[in-house]
């Protein structure tokens, strides 16, 4: 298990889509529970929506 920056996951997993998130969500701290070999593009679409679903939620951004 890690704790990395989404960008970081993001440009590992899937550099198309890093061009498409805000500066703030790039820079949410996520929780890998497996090694990034094994993160797949369903995987990485699923942890940026909840990110960008907590930032939307969120009142402390």
């Amino acid at each position: 298990m890690a704790t990395m920056k989404l960008s970081t996951l993001v440009l590992t997993v899937s550099p198309k889509l890093y061009k498409l998130l805000k500066k703030e969500e790039l820079e949410a701290e996520v929780i890998v529970r497996c090694e990034l070999s094994e993160i797949n593009e369903e995987d990485i679409d699923e942890i940026i929506a909840h990110t960008i679903e907590f930032y939307q939620n969120s009142p402390h951004h």
